[in-house]
């Protein structure tokens, strides 16, 4: 009698033209995230369908389905991968920065300022649309500030005046100067990114050099 142990080994996966299943939906999401981009950049969300979606990432509406339950759940993974690429940017130019306060502020503002005017649809997604979709997709947005604050937080108390520390919360003052820099970049785009980028970065760093000089002052 045969008592061998059956071979309950799974068959192997399938591949398609060479690629594993799981890596073709990684694509196919990548690609709706792409298109996405686009429609959401140039239409805004709430113009959005999933049919146009899917158009632009040429791709047809069951694989939307594959990877997303609804477009507030795929403005988030946009939203997410935005944010990615420009913390990814920050970092990198921060490296290379002088490390002084406003020597490390001035790449993190110019790479923001830089990102959204190099593809406008970027700016229409993270700072029209992203505090209008839900409350997932805000939080997201809250987020994202509070990680710029906090890089922030690291130079303000060197730009505070001493004798003013005990009277400031820099919390809030952090946040304060983060909203600050992202109104100047919403204007900047609603009216065209016109003026040169470095005015801009200029106009953003005033602020923080008023400090500075308060700073100086004291001795």
């Amino acid at each position: 009698m045969d008592t061998a142990t059956p071979d309950t080994t799974p068959p192997p996966r399938r591949r398609y033209g060479g690629v594993l299943p799981e890596e073709r939906q990684r694509l196919r999401r990548a690609k709706l995230i792409e298109g996405a981009i686009e429609v959401f950049g140039t239409k805004g969300f709430h113009a959005a369908t999933v049919r146009e979606v899917c158009v632009a990432a040429h791709l047809t509406e069951r694989y939307f389905y594959e990877s997303f339950k609804t477009l507030p759940q795929l403005f988030l993974a946009t939203y997410a991968e935005l944010r990615e690429q420009l913390m990814a940017l920050t970092l990198a130019a921060l490296k290379k920065a002088e490390p002084t306060p406003l020597g490390m502020l001035e790449p993190g503002i110019r790479v923001f300022l830089e990102f959204i005017r190099d593809d406008p649809r970027r700016g229409r997604i993270m700072l029209v649309d992203s505090l209008a979709v839900n409350d997932e997709v805000a939080a997201m947005s809250g987020a994202t500030a509070r990680d710029y604050s906090a890089m922030m937080r690291q130079h303000l108390h060197m730009l505070v005046p001493r004798s003013r520390a005990e009277e400031v919360q820099l919390d809030l003052l952090a946040d304060g100067m983060i909203g600050l820099n992202v109104l100047l970049a919403a204007r900047w785009m609603q009216d065209g990114f016109v003026e040169p980028i470095d005015r801009v970065v200029a106009t953003n760093l005033l602020p923080y050099q008023g400090l500075l000089s308060m700073v100086d002052a004291q001795g």
